[in-house]
């Protein structure tokens, strides 16, 4: 009787860890997209925070480099 609990707690852990391997693949990918990763988080998150800091750098740093072009 034991037997058919064994394999259905090491199924549901593996689908636990297939789950949680598909929520790290896509924060990766969407980071190499150049798409921010904390798009959906509920709460500010200091990831996000840095990502808005470069992110304004960079536009900035942009907007310099036309003014002085022109």
């Amino acid at each position: 009787m034991s037997n058919w609990q064994n394999w259905a707690v090491a199924l549901i852990l593996l689908l636990c860890i297939v789950r949680i391997g598909q929520r790290v693949y896509a924060f990766f990918m969407k980071v190499k997209e150049k798409r921010n990763p904390c798009e959906n988080c509920a709460t500010g998150c200091e990831l996000k925070q840095l990502y808005e800091k470069k992110r304004l750098e960079c536009s900035d740093g942009k907007k310099e480099i036309k003014k002085k072009c022109c």
